[in-house]
């Protein structure tokens, strides 16, 4: 009977995620929750502004204000901001994409450090970083690709626009679902191999596809049970949070009502109050949640690609064992 490594190694990485976490040691959940802010696995509502009928617009507010004037400063802060958000999502993508190296140095090393690693993964974190990118881009041509043609027809031929997103929203499915299976293998496996091979991306998804070329129904298994694990571990992780949240919402909550019931502020007032130091204490915590289940995932493909090819065993006891 073949033997399939999505399933055997399983409880391998529970044991090892196990083993690595506990005896619970602050260091080592605080970094490792500082990875997960970057490589992924991260609300709470709060109350709309109540709007009194009176003198909330004044029928002069706006008296003296040149629009001429005013929209050219307006657009170009727009733009601004656009950039600026842009530039901090790209440098985030790209500390994330170095991460996911150091990651693999911590989970195989039993060395949870992130100075240690960073400097020496930069190169080929910029590297995955690129290839992210460029697959994005990719991702976006195709897109147009698609959507203009239909756009057209639905100019031409006077197609209601929903019909031609209904008959356009198939192919969005495919491609996200290709797109997101490339991501995944890059992350899960190529990381290891680039870090194991001394290599580019491109070099290790051609030393992938050579070993998976040989044993394609294990990869088939394996994307199964991986999506699988994390719609199971997804919903755990999200019950978790939301609990965690509620929990750490109830001293604000209790903050809210006794100043809106000693000082009448408004609602709004109450949320700029409240907010930050509620997200402060919110995030971590979330983050914390989730160092178990990165910790798992990471340690899963390691184990699994350690049994692909014994060559690319990662992990301490598969590398003592081809000893």
């Amino acid at each position: 009977m073949t033997e399939y490594f999505a399933f055997t190694e399983l409880d391998s990485a529970i044991r090892r995620t196990r083993d690595l976490l506990w005896p619970f040691q602050k260091g080592i959940w605080l970094r490792i929750a500082l990875i997960a802010l970057f490589i992924g696995w991260g609300g709470a509502g709060f109350p709309q502004p109540t709007w009194s009928s009176d003198n909330d617009f004044p029928s002069d507010a706006f008296t003296g204000f040149s629009a001429p004037d005013a929209l050219p400063d307006m657009a170009g802060l727009i733009i601004a901001l656009i950039f600026l958000i842009i530039a901090c999502a790209l440098l985030f993508m790209l500390i994330g994409s170095i991460f996911q190296f150091v990651f693999v140095d911590c989970i195989r090393t039993r060395n949870v450090r992130i100075r240690e690693y960073f400097s020496p993964r930069a190169g080929k974190g910029v590297r995955l970083f690129l290839f992210q990118i460029g697959i994005a881009v990719l991702f976006l041509l195709i897109l147009a690709a698609l959507i203009i043609p239909l756009i057209i027809l639905a100019g031409g031929f006077a197609f209601p626009t929903a019909l031609s997103l209904i008959l356009f929203l198939p192919f969005l499915i495919i491609l996200a679902i290709i797109v997101g299976i490339i991501q995944m293998i890059t992350i899960d496996f190529v990381v290891p191999i680039m870090i194991r091979k001394d290599c580019g991306v491109i070099d290790g998804w051609k030393e992938f596809y050579g070993i998976i070329s040989t044993q394609w129904m294990q990869g088939i298994i394996y994307l199964v049970v991986r999506f699988l694990a994390a719609l199971g571990a997804g919903i755990v992780m999200i019950l978790l949070t939301l609990l965690a949240l509620g929990i750490v919402a109830i001293p604000f909550a209790l903050i809210g009502l006794f100043l809106y019931a000693a000082m009448q502020m408004a609602n709004i007032s109450l949320l700029l109050l409240l907010l930050i130091p509620y997200l402060i204490i919110a995030i971590p915590i979330v983050l914390l949640i989730s160092v178990p289940f990165v910790t798992f995932f990471r340690t899963y493909s390691l184990a699994v690609l350690g049994r692909l090819n014994s060559g690319y065993a990662l992990l301490p006891e598969e590398e003592q064992a081809m000893e």
